[in-house]
């Protein structure tokens, strides 16, 4: 049987051409190619002369303490591009994973056992096979070790299982040996973003439209629980920590995360994480109890915040996130579930158990779902919905689906939004000038896209400033 060619589907360098990565179609699977350049000799030298000064010192090999020394070196300070990649790859950083650390585009890497390639999640492509495999245990347990412990985390035969997160924000899944994966070692880097998408690009990228965004900024602005819900790589968090721009700049803000996915730009905001020091298997910490997300959201109370924000609501500390709802508190939060009525099924079954008359606290759900466009995995909101009441007779939750009841400038009075009722009962707005509101907003948004004003920076401050100043941000954007 001839071998089949290899389509390539696009090709591009990373750190000015010291790795190339090619994206092929062949034999029915799309494989993620990265080349490498090698050090020279003279390259390798150096690095050596690097290290050995390090280890003289009797530093233990972990990134704060090399940052530490790298500060005082001399010979540091004058590596180029080149050396200090070098220098991560063999001595500090990831190893054969190095090259996908550097690749911006690679949302998650996947280990699935020895001798197993690699797998990549991109956007556009989801899990793609790689050319890099780990294929030794030995190897493979050596490096889950190291991760474990750059993120400040043992794992071992008693505790083979550890989740944390290293210093750039990258989530880790890892279990070591046998223990509890047949295949072997395994682990799971979720890459964390360092610059956040902002609402403009969930525009661009064709996640939500102008106005979707454009109500969600008015009933943040106002005061709304909102809760993010969509299926696995759906983009939950992200598309969260977008429509978290829109809270102004005099709220305050407090984060309940496991692990640090959230990245807000906004001053006055106390970002919080659990402690589980122990590894999950016992509750004895020589370095003091264990936090959970039920701890952590006993203290947001006491911060007086105006918004809590749980990374993701899945147990028992999601009856409080309802409650602190009910207290005047506004929360928002991500939740899995693949539609609206799973969704409420599982806000009432074990360990949740949340009373459907409390649910009717939440007043909007955003479902974000998955699709493939000319080949193309696209991220989507699907649809929004309010959440009404709970029918006398049925029993079952009234939902208002916006998909069904859209914005028509064309004919004023047909958008409907039981939230905006809410809000202009409780603060004293008309229905009319809250959907005026929300008019204008749908026209900045598409102003600042038009011209082409995307990053997350620059449309926060033009945020911040229609808050304070609505008049001079719509001159910004030249809007008339």
């Amino acid at each position: 049987m001839e071998e089949e060619k290899f389509t390539l589907l696009e090709a591009y360098d990373l750190l000015d051409g010291l790795i190339s990565v090619r994206i092929e179609v062949g034999d029915g699977i799309t494989h993620y190619i990265v080349d490498e350049q090698k050090p020279t000799p003279e390259e390798r030298k150096t690095i050596d002369s690097i290290i050995s000064d390090f280890r003289a010192q009797n530093l233990t090999r972990t990134p704060d303490n090399f940052e530490a020394f790298s500060s005082r070196s001399e010979l540091f300070r004058k590596l180029g591009q080149r050396e200090r990649y070098f220098l991560e790859r063999f001595y500090l950083g990831y190893g054969i994973v190095q090259p996908l650390m550097v690749d911006t585009r690679i949302e998650d890497i996947s280990c699935d056992g020895v001798g197993i390639p690699l797998y990549v999640f991109i956007k556009e492509y989801g899990f793609i096979r790689s050319n890099i495999v780990f294929n030794s245990e030995d190897s493979l347990n050596f490096f889950i070790r190291k991760i474990a412990q750059d993120g400040g985390k043992q794992i071992s035969v008693s505790v083979p299982v550890v989740e944390t997160a290293l210093k750039d924000g990258s989530r880790i899944s890892a279990s070591l040996g046998r223990y509890v994966t047949t295949r072997g070692p395994s682990f799971s880097i979720r890459r964390f973003r360092e610059v956040p998408i902002s609402p403009i690009d969930l525009i661009r990228l064709g996640t939500s439209d102008s106005t979707q965004l454009a109500y969600l900024w008015t009933i943040i602005e106002h005061g709304a629980n909102i809760m993010v819900v969509g299926g696995t790589a759906t983009g939950k968090t992200t598309f969260l920590n977008a429509v978290l721009s829109f809270v102004s700049p005099d709220k305050k803000i407090v984060t309940i995360e496991d692990t640090k996915e959230l990245n807000l730009k906004h001053d006055n905001w106390i970002s919080t994480i659990t402690r589980n020091v122990s590894g999950g298997t016992t509750k004895v910490d020589p370095n003091g109890p264990d936090i959970d997300m039920f701890d952590l959201l006993e203290s947001a109370l006491r911060h007086r915040p105006n918004y809590i924000v749980v990374g993701e609501v899945r147990g028992a500390e999601t009856f409080t996130v309802f409650q602190a709802m009910l207290a005047g508190r506004f929360g928002m939060g991500t939740f899995h579930a693949d539609d609206i009525e799973t969704f409420v099924h599982r806000l009432e079954a074990r360990p949740i158990s949340i009373p459907r008359n409390l649910i009717t606290s939440l007043n909007a759900v955003v479902m974000l779902d998955t699709t493939y466009v000319g080949g193309i995995l696209k991220r989507m909101v699907k649809d929004i919905s309010e959440i009404v009441q709970v029918d006398a007779g049925t029993g079952e939750l009234i939902v208002n689906r916006l998909s069904e009841n859209p914005l028509n400038e064309n004919l004023p009075g047909t958008f409907e939004s039981y939230v905006f009722r809410i809000i202009s009962s409780r603060d004293g707005v008309s229905f009319e000038n809250l959907v005026k509101q929300m008019t204008r907003r749908k026209h900045f948004l598409e102003r600042m896209e038009e011209l082409d004003i995307t990053d997350f920076d620059s449309v926060q401050k033009l945020l911040s400033l229609y808050k304070i100043d609505e008049k001079r941000a719509l001159e910004a954007v030249e809007f008339h």
